[in-house]
């Protein structure tokens, strides 16, 4: 009987290479649809009432704050335990704009994103000097700064107290107080996003921030500036931070210096991992997974991070590659390749 694979060995190049590329074709052809199912289910969340559609709002904004923490983390090897800095100073930003000189939440949005990258692009300059636990713990630091001075600068930020009175903008002339329109600019914000970090890690440096990941003294040895793009990567996550933290402040027209604090940039790398680092997917898919369990389980038990914590704890023991990494492992071929 003949081998296929002895077969396949023999066969013309030409044609090895055609069936390599219709091979790609319908793998991209499947990813399409799978995204497009998604995004109609997404879309279709409104029908469900306004609880449901708070909640999968709340998921795709802390899924965008995720997938730029996994920037860092997956992509560029780099463990932040001060990401939060970045999404809470968007938020601030947003919400002081409006509350204390009236400006419209679009422009608050822009000051938000434009200033939380200023921020990560001037903390990222000192933090990359160093790396392992010194990095985690300057990042941290420099988060816990924040912090301190949304407490203390309560005329400005309400202290712990908070700062609300936020007036949501309008949107076409659609009113943002409207739970569905909001939640189809958080989905219009998730996609954007999704988009944009997909590109960004198909890209040139995107094979740069991996090859850091992987081996940053042979980047060095080969003339890459590692330095200068790890600042990028920084950079260009905290910039995404902030354009979550922005969505936030939309969505709940109130902001508390707990959104600064340490324990949130925690969370956060909780949801990454429990998704699995270095994919898109995993972070957003963390992130729900996550806030679904802090929503339904604080419902019935007082103490939720319990439970929280042992599904963090089985996931890093039994799937290190996190929930997407292991459907990515043991599911179709069409999907290990995002």
């Amino acid at each position: 009987m003949n081998d296929p694979r002895s077969a396949a060995a023999t066969a013309p190049r030409p044609m090895l290479e055609a069936q390599s590329s219709d091979r790609q074709r319908a793998f991209v052809a499947q990813r399409t649809v799978a995204a497009l199912v998604v995004l109609l289910l997404l879309a279709a969340v409104p029908l469900t009432g306004n609880y449901t559609t708070g909640l999968v709002a709340e998921v795709l904004i802390f899924a965008i704050f995720a997938m730029s923490l996994d920037l860092l983390i997956g992509y560029t090897g780099l463990m932040s335990f001060g990401h939060a800095a970045f999404f809470g100073l968007s938020a601030y930003v947003v919400t002081t704009l409006g509350v204390h000189l009236g400006v419209s939440g679009w422009w608050g949005m822009l000051a938000g994103v434009a200033l939380s990258t200023v921020a990560a692009a001037v903390i990222g300059f000192f933090c990359i000097r160093v790396s392992g636990i010194p990095f985690l713990m300057l990042t941290m630091a420099f988060s816990q700064l924040l912090f301190a001075v949304a407490v203390k600068w309560r005329d400005i930020t309400g202290g712990t107290d908070g700062l609300p009175g936020f007036q949501r903008p309008a949107l076409l002339g659609l009113s943002l107080d409207d739970r569905t329109t909001l939640y189809y600019l958080v989905l219009a914000g998730f996609a954007l996003t999704f988009w944009l970090l997909r590109r960004l890690i198909r890209s040139p440096l995107g094979s740069v921030l991996l090859g850091i990941r992987e081996n940053e003294q042979r980047m060095r040895a080969i003339g890459y500036p590692v330095q200068r793009f790890k600042l990028i990567a920084f950079t260009v996550a905290g910039a995404f931070a902030g354009f979550g933290g922005a969505l936030y402040a939309f969505f709940n027209a109130f902001v508390s210096s707990d959104i600064l604090h340490w324990s949130l940039s925690g969370d956060a790398i909780m949801m990454v991992i429990l998704g699995g680092t270095g994919t898109i997917v995993g972070p957003a898919l963390g992130a729900g997974i996550f806030l679904l369990l802090k929503n339904f389980v604080s419902s019935y038990h007082e103490y939720w991070m319990l439970w929280v914590g042992l599904v963090f704890i089985a996931c890093v023991m039994f799937l290190r590659e996190g929930l997407w990494g292991a459907v990515i492992k043991r599911g179709p071929a069409w999907l290990r390749k995002e």
